[in-house]
């Protein structure tokens, strides 16, 4: 079968399943009416939460279809981080450190089928630090369980994590490309054909969610796809990865650092992530939108500024220096911006009281 078809059976299925799940909204929006609750909701009205269910099915199709060993056994690494996602998005509350914990057991069944893990870190003094296996495989398995709770975290709007995602995946598949690497080049595109049928649903209207389970497996495979391209390929700066991925990891990196100073528990939700502060400033800045408006118009917002990174990550995948000196430049930028625009919001506000008052 050729790639092309395989990709549009991909797309097909999913559209399926999402049509689906459509058609027993009330009944799964019922389910997930504990989350409008929730401190750090941007939605008005319960929706079904279960995009990652229509996802998975695509994305598995994609996979016994490409008959591709590293494909098949990441899906199956995923696994556990699927399943209590898939409870959380149906109504059972569970913890947060079961979650974690299940995300470390999804690295380290990684780490064994795969039989592969980071072991260098792009820096000359720490290389041969991280070279010592039992360091390479505890940084492993951290980097891997917080990227996939980093991609639960940019789960806030119409789109936003969706596209986020097809940013990641397209740079991921354009690398695997240029290095000569069919089985992730298989992997990413089979991911952005599903993604890219569930935006349909999910952006601007926000019909339907992609949860826990779709969040936490896109990022348990979005971070095993850098894994497993700088372990190939020693010619990859690991900045460049990191790079392409950065978004997600400035977020939640720069969220606990924020919770940290305030003295606040860094698993206490807020509504103070960057698109939440893009989010408000777009009502204060026109108080005639709505949250249905306002919602998707954060999120495509956004989106140049997480796409940017991205495509810097494939030009300089090979340059060590600039690469490095990118992130640092990028995360700068991230942190002026979201000051700014804190900033930004206060003043509006402050100029809005005082022509109503």
């Amino acid at each position: 079968m050729s790639f092309a078809l395989t990709q549009l059976l991909v797309f097909a299925s999913t559209v399926f399943a999402l049509l689906f799940v459509d058609t027993e909204r009330a009944a799964l929006a019922r389910r997930a009416a504990k989350h409008l609750k929730a401190r750090q909701t941007s939605h008005t009205v319960p929706t079904p939460r279960i995009g990652g269910l229509a996802i998975a099915l695509g994305v598995l199709s994609g996979a016994l279809l490409a008959e591709s060993a590293v494909f098949s056994m990441l899906l199956w690494t995923t696994l556990p981080l699927f399943l209590v996602g898939l409870v959380e998005d149906l109504g059972p509350h569970t913890s947060p450190r079961l979650r974690l914990s299940l995300a470390a057991l999804s690295s380290v069944l990684a780490i064994i089928v795969l039989d592969i893990h980071i072991d260098r870190a792009g820096i000359p003094l720490l290389d041969p630090v991280f070279a010592v296996a039992a360091v390479g495989i505890a940084v492993t398995v951290l980097v891997s369980s917080g990227f996939t709770h980093a991609m639960n975290l940019v789960d806030g709007l119409n789109g936003l994590s969706g596209a986020i995602v097809i940013m990641i995946v397209t740079a991921f598949a354009v690398l695997s490309y240029e290095f000569g690497h069919a089985d992730l080049v298989a992997l990413n595109v089979t991911i952005l054909s599903s993604f890219l049928a569930f935006m349909v649903w999910n952006f601007p209207s926000g019909k339907i969610f992609l949860g826990d389970a779709g969040a936490y497996s896109a990022g348990h495979i979005i971070a095993w796809n850098g894994i497993i391209l700088m372990y190939r390929e020693p010619d990859i700066s690991p900045w460049a990865i990191l790079l392409i991925v950065i978004w997600p990891v400035l977020e939640t990196l720069f969220s606990m650092l924020r919770r940290a100073a305030q003295r606040q528990s860094m698993a206490r939700p807020d509504r103070m992530h960057f698109h939440h502060v893009v989010m408000r400033l777009t009502r204060i800045a026109d108080p005639s939108i709505g949250v249905a408006t306002s919602n998707p118009l954060a999120s495509s917002l956004i989106w140049p500024l997480a796409a940017i990174p991205c495509a810097l990550g494939v030009a300089f995948a090979r340059d060590f220096p600039t690469s490095a000196a990118l992130v640092a430049a990028f995360a700068v930028c991230y942190v002026l911006a979201y000051v700014i625009l804190v900033k930004v919001s206060a003043r509006l506000r402050r100029i809005a009281q005082g022509v109503h008052s």
